[in-house]
């Protein structure tokens, strides 16, 4: 359950940050930016809204671990 739990965790984690930030290379390396034409419609909301059950999930999954 303790991997699970973390494996929610990071997913949700991904699933909210990948829509607000891109990874983009250049001659010196990788960098983070956030992109600036975020449409919000109601695939956003919905991607944002599974990203915190994920999460939440995941936090109830390693509490169950740690509790039990």
């Amino acid at each position: 359950m303790l991997v699970k739990g973390i494996i929610f965790i990071l997913l949700g984690i991904y699933v909210i940050i990948s829509d607000k930030y891109n990874l983009k290379s250049n001659e010196s390396g990788r960098e983070i930016v956030k992109n600036e034409d975020i449409k919000k419609d109601r695939f956003y909301k919905y991607k944002f809204v599974i990203g915190i059950f994920s999460v939440v999930l995941g936090v109830f999954s390693v509490l169950n671990y740690i509790l039990y």
